[in-house]
């Protein structure tokens, strides 16, 4: 089991430390303000592991600000640049940690990954992500990616099986429809669902060596996100909703009712993180779903690898003002741990960045699903919303929004996102 569940830590991830579990010997109390992205589940996990870190380091305390998704991106923006930033953050990598750096909030963790041997435990892959001209600036501790649930009773009672194109999913959310059984949940009110369905669209449409160079900027400008697979993934996206496939209101309904909606059975699919297995498993859903990635198009147009998946890793970070520095790492160390993501397979299905801590002991079978089929992939992609900077991604956000709307087409959304590209990048340049 080991064996075949290994790969998915060493593949290289495209567009993209150990310190002991015993106590660390500090000389005077100290206190580490901890800011974390956390929910209903994720929430008592992690407050396992500060009282295991604390009674292991009892001169320690770690202070825990947990805020929901939106809440967090804003929140940590205002903290980071602080006098009273907070030593230990939660970030994802891309353009989110990318910006941090630049500003130079965070700490290069490369000395304590070098002395303590992260890379003999961790995935290579999670740790490139982090890592920025040869410094690490994060502990990654999670692998996420993106698939389609679907409920097994239904597709088994209208005689439906699992697409295996593009084409094919617009046909089972037609069926669907004819059978009077709204197809998909989508809750884009928070928008960064509908960017989801735009990152491996744009993969497919657009390939990932031309998304490498215009989301990074680095595509020169008259060719900077001009290429036609962009505005062809739009249309995608539009073909799902044209087909019926997706709820009503997608808009205005938050991704928590849209879970609901599938673990409720008002829908047959929802297209969704791996975070959500364990979200599932505790309403009471474990093994009534089946999963799928978001499955090859067979146009001619599409000029991307159609078996990516869209994966990344989340994790910690320190910061540079931190007055304890040895201790914070102490503490993502622990993080990081075996035992602690032993646990985050068990409590939560994650996907660990560590190969020791998945087994079929503590591992669901929808995770172990997962885990090696992404050992299937042949690479992946990044949501678009963590590496484009800032303004480039709102420029994003919001024309998903109004092409779902019906208020700008493809092609008025991509121009504008190209003018918020090019006037970045000239600033850049100057």
């Amino acid at each position: 089991m080991q064996n075949r569940l290994s790969r998915i830590f060493t593949v290289s991830i495209c567009a993209l430390g150990i310190f002991g579990a015993s106590a660390l010997q500090a000389q005077d109390p100290v206190t580490l303000d901890f800011y974390f992205l956390s929910d209903s589940v994720t929430g008592p996990y992690v407050e396992q592991i500060i009282t295991d870190f604390e009674t292991a380091n009892p001169t320690i305390d770690i202070n825990l600000l947990s805020y929901p998704n939106e809440s967090y991106k804003t929140a940590i923006q205002v903290a980071i640049g602080a006098d009273d930033a907070p030593d230990l953050l939660f970030n994802w990598p891309g353009e989110d940690t990318g910006r941090f750096v630049r500003e130079g909030h965070l700490l290069d963790l490369a000395p304590y990954a070098e002395e303590f041997g992260w890379s003999d435990t961790v995935s290579p892959a999670a740790l490139d992500a982090y890592t920025f001209d040869g410094a690490l600036y994060g502990a990654p501790y999670s692998l996420e990616a993106k698939y389609y649930y679907y409920n097994t009773a239904i597709f088994e009672a209208q005689g439906l099986s699992v697409p295996t194109t593009f084409e094919e999913l617009l046909g089972v959310c037609q069926a669907l429809r004819a059978a009077d059984i709204t197809p998909m949940s989508f809750g884009n009110q928070e928008r960064w669902e509908g960017v989801h369905y735009m990152s491996i669209l744009n993969q497919r449409m657009a390939g990932e060596d031309t998304i490498a160079g215009d989301y990074t900027l680095t595509t020169p400008a008259d060719a900077l996100f001009t290429n036609p697979g962009y505005v062809a993934a739009f249309e995608k996206l539009l073909e799902l909703q044209n087909a019926g496939c997706f709820a009503d209101a997608v808009n205005s309904t938050t991704p928590d009712a849209a879970q609901a909606q599938f673990y409720t059975e008002q829908v047959a699919m929802y297209y969704q993180g791996t975070w959500i297995i364990g979200q599932l498993d505790a309403n009471e859903f474990a093994g009534r779903y089946g999963m799928f990635r978001m499955p090859p198009i067979t146009s001619d147009d599409a000029q991307g690898n159609q078996n990516y998946a869209l994966l990344g890793p989340i994790g910690l970070q320190v910061s540079a003002r931190s007055e304890h520095p040895d201790e914070a790492a102490a503490f993502l160390n622990y993080f990081i741990g075996q035992t602690a993501q032993q646990g985050l397979v068990g409590d939560l299905q994650r996907i660990p960045v560590r190969a020791d801590a998945v087994s079929s002991d503590n591992a669901s079978p929808q995770l172990i699903f997962v885990v090696e089929d992404l050992n299937e992939t042949a690479g992946a992609v990044l949501w678009l919303d963590v590496i484009l900077e800032n303004r480039v991604s709102e420029a994003y956000l919001n024309g998903i929004q109004e092409v779902l709307a019906g208020t700008l087409t493809p092609e008025q959304a991509v121009a504008a996102i190209r003018e918020q590209a090019l006037a970045v990048q000239l600033e850049r340049a100057s």
